[in-house]
């Protein structure tokens, strides 16, 4: 790939890209002998296919329609990818393949999941199409909320342009925004992060250290930094506290997505 002027990504190693000289940019995803060739410079992507099949024995599949587990469907509405063949092989594996759907996996239990899984096999994640790229994170959490030791329970979820793209690492945003640097995507306002917690907002924008926050200092300042260099932006919000409260059918509905129509 270096000698085709491709780089390696420092957000994730298994990503290549190359800006071109009419200002677009081709994205390269390698998952052991899986690629995904993406971008919007139509010559140079296939340039990059004509170059890697002179390499290796390459078979050329067209549009993605399935990667690592994910099946992937394009409209007019946008990309909906979800898990449905992952799914299935996941319930027969565990002989729930005729179990009884769960409406709502709210319950930590993983049979409870399963059946879950069994009623919404089609459910997934649509990216629309934005005109900007702005990105923002819910952030909530429990209070020792676990029955075994007594330990709390954090979640977040990061959106980039109003599509919903991770749900899991603490460090996520500044990842989010290292790639969106690497791609050249310009970022039109701070990431914002979303949280109901007052006193960690007044603690990140106070630059007073008080004796009492002395056990989260280094930590405090970690997410000082990047608010200081206008890259995050805190910002108080209510937020449902799906690890707390009883949801009905309806509402804990409204928070997924419908099958995909």
């Amino acid at each position: 790939m270096k000698k085709l002027n491709y780089n390696p990504s420092n957000a994730d190693h298994t990503l290549f890209f190359k800006h071109s000289s009419l200002g677009g940019v081709i994205v390269l995803l390698v998952y052991v002998d899986d690629i995904i060739i993406t971008g919007n410079d139509e010559g140079e992507i296939k340039n990059l296919s004509n170059c890697l099949a002179q390499e290796f024995d390459v078979k050329t599949l067209g549009r993605l329609k399935y990667f690592l587990g994910i099946k992937v469907a394009h409209s007019s509405k946008g990309i909906f990818i979800s898990q449905r063949k992952y799914i299935t092989d996941l319930l027969t594996e565990t002989g729930k393949s005729v179990c009884k759907p769960a409406k709502k996996p709210i319950d930590p239990n993983q049979k409870l999941l399963l059946h879950y899984l069994k009623g919404t096999p089609g459910k997934g994640v649509l990216l629309k199409r934005s005109g900007k790229v702005e990105v923002g994170m819910f952030i909530d959490a429990d209070y020792a909320g676990s029955t075994i030791n007594r330990r709390s329970t954090s979640g977040h979820l990061t959106f980039v342009g109003g599509n919903l793209v991770t749900w899991r690492r603490i460090c996520e945003l500044l990842w989010v925004k290292n790639l969106l640097d690497e791609l050249q995507i310009p970022l039109f306002s701070p990431m914002k992060i979303y949280c109901d917690n007052k006193s960690a907002i007044n603690l990140v924008h106070n630059p007073v250290q008080h004796d009492c926050t002395k056990h989260v200092e280094i930590d405090r300042h970690f997410h000082m930094l990047p608010q200081c260099d206008a890259v995050l932006c805190f910002t108080e919000v209510e937020i449902p506290n799906l690890f707390d409260i009883k949801l009905t059918e309806i509402s804990w509905s409204s928070y997924f997505l419908s099958d995909y129509l």
